[in-house]
């Protein structure tokens, strides 16, 4: 049933034009996106679908924010039950993190209000070093005002919602929600990043197979029935997927059609599972559509917006019948190959020879680097440094990715232990005689990205390190300066 489920026949045949797939993917490619993978699906069978290396049909990919879709589900699952209400408070599930004078806001706050992202908090109430996500959010140090009001995108809510259904349940939410997940038959070991606490942080850390997110999908398109049983009750989920709150006051365009329940608003009558990096699940209801993508485009502005468009464009071209055979652009369109994108520029430079090896003392710098030597071996540039926590290598294809696992530890299973060396892909090239462009890429269960310039003027070296990532390669951030010993 499964297989029939994901047949792959042409677009075409399903009143797509191929053509419109092949210029969405030319478009990620000329913004220059990162683009990871993408599925176009329409009455329950694929049209197209691609990877691009080093992703694959079987990694599982990190999610980030398409995970408060899931928190959603789970929750209509408990309403579903009976076991819970839109109009249960945090505070009641919560008793025990309530401070000696809790704030009438807090006090206040429902299920409801958290599905909206209409917390009375004004802004996160966690950080990195809290030991428990949960407990913060009924803190008193936080600036508070009426629930249920305002929109404010606050994963601090979706955590407490998390944490309200592994509480009812005894559970954690992917195992409260496994009878449905091999309903869908999504895959077996998805799995979901862990708060410091030991809880699923599902604001943000469920990663699984980009085809495991067309299954989720489907099933939010068909609001919650699969395979003649209605698992979510279908009112909750039709609330969940339709606008309960505005939010023309956010910044982007991308988010002004409104938000339901954990779940974006789009055009007509659209929805959205939307994750940082540009991770997506596009269900659109008028074309029986299904459209998902994994990325990284963290750092590039506006990217959201772009892809936004760009999907819209392939929707409009959806013909209410099938469509003639397009045997020349069908052929084109499997044959497509995605690309991680590159800085243009050189893998060599007459400058390389004379500066390789070379070790360059630092001035003071805020995050304490102390030298650092770039060795131009063949196609390979090793850059070493040393830093307050010790020596490191990063190794860099010139002029092409090659693989490599980072030195340094960060966040592994749980987000408070560093624990983890990332694979990441890297690549350089010389911008200019004198300038070195590199940059690293997390490819791992954590996405994202560093870019170090390197320019070489007689006996000084001056560096520029930015990076895009949640929270790793921290300290590789600001300028440095340096003089040939």
């Amino acid at each position: 049933m499964q297989d029939k489920l994901f047949q792959t026949v042409s677009p075409e045949s399903l009143g797509i034009p191929s053509g419109s797939i092949i210029r969405f993917l030319d478009k990620m490619k000329t913004y220059g996106f990162p683009l990871h993978s993408y599925i176009v699906s329409r009455h329950g069978k694929i049209a197209a679908e691609g990877y691009t290396a080093p992703f694959g049909s079987g990694i599982k990919h990190r999610m980030y924010s398409v995970s408060k879709s899931f928190t959603s589900v789970a929750i209509g699952m408990l309403i579903t039950e009976g076991r819970l209400s839109l109009d249960t408070t945090a505070a009641s599930v919560f008793p025990e993190y309530l401070p000696k004078d809790p704030s009438p806001y807090t006090l206040r706050a429902t299920v409801r209000d958290l599905l909206r992202m209409a917390t009375p908090n004004e802004e996160g109430s966690y950080d990195w070093g809290s030991p428990d996500f949960v407990q913060t959010f009924f803190d008193n140090d936080i600036i508070k005002h009426e629930p249920g009001t305002i929109f404010h995108y606050d994963t601090a809510g979706t955590t407490v919602l998390m944490g309200i259904v592994e509480k009812l349940t005894g559970k954690k939410i992917l195992e409260y929600m496994r009878p449905l997940l091999d309903e869908l038959d999504i895959s077996k070991d998805i799995w979901c990043v862990e708060t410091p606490e030991g809880r699923s942080w599902t604001g943000s850390g469920i990663l699984c197979t980009p085809r495991d997110l067309l299954k989720f999908g489907l099933f939010c398109l068909k609001r919650g029935e699969w395979n003649g049983r209605q698992w979510v009750d279908r009112q909750y989920m039709i609330e969940a997927t339709t606008k309960q709150i505005d939010t023309t006051t956010a910044d982007s365009s991308y988010i002004r059609d409104g938000y339901g329940y954990q779940f974006w608003m789009m055009r007509q009558g659209g929805f959205a599972c939307c994750g940082m990096g540009s991770q997506f699940a596009f269900m659109d209801p008028k074309t029986d559509t299904v459209m998902v993508m994994t990325a990284d485009t963290q750092g590039i502005n506006n990217a959201e917006d772009a892809i936004k468009y760009a999907y819209y464009d392939i929707l409009d071209a959806i013909s209410d019948e099938p469509l003639p055979e397009n045997a020349g652009e069908l052929k084109r369109l499997r044959e497509y190959v995605t690309s991680i994108p590159m800085h243009p520029g050189s893998a060599d430079s007459p400058v390389a020879s004379k500066v390789s090896g070379v070790t360059y003392r630092l001035e003071d710098n805020l995050f304490g680097f102390k030298w650092m030597m770039a060795d131009f071996e063949g196609d390979k540039l090793k850059l070493n440094f040393e830093k307050p926590n010790g020596c490191f290598t990063i190794d860099f294809g010139m002029g092409k990715w090659l693989d490599f696992t980072f030195p340094e530890k960060y966040a592994g299973r749980n987000i408070a232990r560093m624990d983890t060396n990332y694979r990441c892909i890297t690549h350089a090239v010389w911008d200019s005689e004198d300038t070195v462009i590199a940059k690293v890429m997390s490819v791992d269960d954590y996405l994202g990205s560093m870019r170090i310039q390197l320019t070489f003027k007689g006996d000084t070296l001056t560096v520029f390190m930015t990076k895009h990532a949640e929270n790793f390669f921290n300290d590789y951030r600001g300028y440095l300066a340096g003089k040939a010993e």
